[in-house]
């Protein structure tokens, strides 16, 4: 019986890696899509916007501490106004509905809240920055690799071992979003 519930406890451990995954490439297809000139077939923008949605969503229904994470990532974009296409408020518009028909399960975590939502928001103010030429050299490297989604959660790891699940999601996220990118735009070439 012990066998079988550790089994479950990985199966569910590893469905949210999937989630991570997917919402990492979905993610930056639907960018692609909907800010570089992708063309995939009609109507694909709004699936994608509907794929982050619903992959983002399963997080936030499935574990506490990613419907924490993921309603800072929203907020963070909110604040640098990064919600500015239909693939991105169709998103947007399903974590809220999951936020909200899930809101009596929500604990809210003021640590992993703060430390996220200001370093990634001062991050992503720095890559700006960088996108604009406006800071060089190591500095403008770190934020361009989107290094906080690993630097930030391993600190919070470090902290407290519980914040492992944003460590794990966040870094397959983010490696699953550069793949994509990088042969994304291979394939805009």
């Amino acid at each position: 019986a012990n066998h079988f519930l550790f089994f479950l406890i990985y199966m569910y451990e590893l469905i949210l890696c999937i989630y991570a995954v997917l919402f990492g490439s979905c993610m930056k297809i639907a960018d692609l899509l909907g800010e570089h000139g992708l063309k995939l077939f009609k109507g694909s923008s709004i699936l994608f916007g509907v794929l982050v949605g619903i992959f983002g969503a399963l997080m936030i229904v499935s574990n506490n501490l990613l419907a924490n994470f993921i309603i800072i990532l929203l907020i963070h974009w909110l604040i640098r106004h990064r919600v500015d296409n239909l693939q991105h408020g169709i998103a947007s518009a399903i974590w809220l509905t999951a936020f909200l028909w899930n809101i009596q399960n929500f604990e809210f975590d003021l640590m992993l809240f703060a430390v996220i939502l200001i370093t990634f928001t001062i991050h992503g103010l720095l890559n700006d920055l960088a996108d604009q030429n406006k800071i060089k050299g190591l500095l403008a490297k770190y934020v361009e690799l989107n290094s906080h989604y690993f630097t930030v959660p391993i600190i919070l790891v470090i902290y407290n071992s519980n914040y492992w699940i944003i460590l794990a999601v966040s870094i397959l996220h983010i490696i699953s979003y550069e793949i994509t990118k990088h042969y994304g735009m291979k394939f805009l070439r």
